[in-house]
């Protein structure tokens, strides 16, 4: 929601995911994640933001990722 990024969301879709795991998530994992955004880039007028999210164990171990492509429509 910070306006220096500059994303209009009400033009935003999801447009794709993706897991990969290093071990299952069980009941009483204490999980945290850091998302950083891995890709920004402008495709026929629409820009395509990909954001990875590696978690975290209690203990630091990269237990899993995820990757998430937004799409901005253009106007």
């Amino acid at each position: 929601t910070d306006p220096s990024v500059g994303v209009d969301w009400s033009r935003v879709v999801h447009g794709d995911q993706r897991f990969t795991y290093q071990r299952p998530i069980v009941a009483g994992d204490e999980l945290t994640v850091k998302t950083v955004i891995e890709s920004i880039k402008t495709l026929a007028g629409n820009d395509m933001i990909t954001l990875r999210g590696d978690l975290y164990d209690a203990d630091g171990a990269v237990i899993g990722s995820t990757w998430t492509s937004l799409v901005q429509r253009g106007e």
